[in-house]
């Protein structure tokens, strides 16, 4: 049996994991033992909404080291996620670190020393990079079936007025989609906003791609290449089932699903990102 650990439960996405672990006779070597976050009532509201009779709600991450095997850190506000998810890497437990994966470089590298230092597998970020037509997408660019790609634009909702982080709160989501269909190595952004909407254009060697930070209903990706002009809405319904999957078999076998480049590029993007709104310039991905 596998004593999981939640940590930052008022985040929507604790629940959806939390329900994977209850509800689904697959998972039935998985077991919730601990809950924590700023406050108490989100983890009551899981514990309620799951039928979770055994339990503990603790008030400070370290009650928790010896009451678990694993952990799941959702906070909103990823300034949280190093600090919460550290003590467990360090002690050899796997750590799921829920989107954005840190707001700050040096933490993303530090959390991956560790778990490299303490040969802990550690995972996370985005499940966005799990819809369907984002897996297609990333699988068709690999195999050049669009012919040479001129240029793409993808959507997602973000803003840098969040209370949870401004800018990484979500913004996460459309960056590591553009990198899983696109490839990680991007090399520069430039973003701006214009009447309150955000704009990033990712640049590679080879073309680049807009990333439209726009609130809207539904998601999209759109590819101008030498064969076709793929125009395609994107699914997110079925993203936290792949993603908790992944979890679960990072636990069982020791395998990360997604390399350290994969969980920090986002991070340095972002970055990137932010740098790029706040001095007008383009701005290097600093690997």
């Amino acid at each position: 049996m596998y004593r999981v650990g939640m940590l930052g439960t008022e985040n929507s996405h604790a629940l959806a994991f939390a329900k994977e672990i209850c509800f689904k006779e697959e998972y039935k070597d998985f077991k919730i033992t601990a809950f924590y976050a700023l406050e108490k009532a989100p983890s009551e509201a899981i514990i309620e909404k799951c039928g979770i009779t055994d339990a503990v709600i603790v008030d400070d991450p370290m009650e928790m080291l010896d009451l678990v095997d694993c952990v799941i850190v959702t906070n909103r506000h990823g300034k949280y996620h190093e600090s919460c998810a550290l003590p467990f890497i360090e002690r050899g437990m796997p750590a799921f670190i829920d989107k954005p994966f840190t707001i700050d470089p040096a933490e993303a590298r530090n959390l991956l020393r560790a778990a490299k230092q303490n040969k802990v597998p550690i995972s996370g970020g985005s499940g966005c990079k799990y819809s369907p037509q984002i897996l297609e997408l990333k699988k068709l660019v690999k195999e050049d079936a669009f012919g040479k790609i001129y240029s793409g634009v993808m959507n997602f909702p973000a803003s840098t007025e969040s209370e949870y982080g401004g800018l990484y709160f979500y913004a996460s989501h459309l960056v590591e989609m553009t990198l899983a269909v696109y490839g990680q190595d991007m090399l520069s952004v430039s973003a701006f906003i214009n009447n309150g909407h955000i704009t990033a254009i990712a640049h590679y060697d080879k073309y680049d791609i807009t990333m439209q930070f726009a609130a809207s209903k539904k998601y999209a990706s759109v590819i101008y290449a030498e064969n076709d002009v793929d125009v395609r809405y994107l699914d997110m319904s079925s993203i936290f089932i792949v993603e908790f999957g992944h979890f679960v078999d990072m636990v069982r076998t020791g395998k990360e699903p997604l390399s350290h480049d994969e969980l920090l590029m986002p991070v340095l993007v972002m970055n990137a990102i932010e740098k790029s709104i706040e001095t007008g310039h383009t701005v290097n991905i600093d690997r």
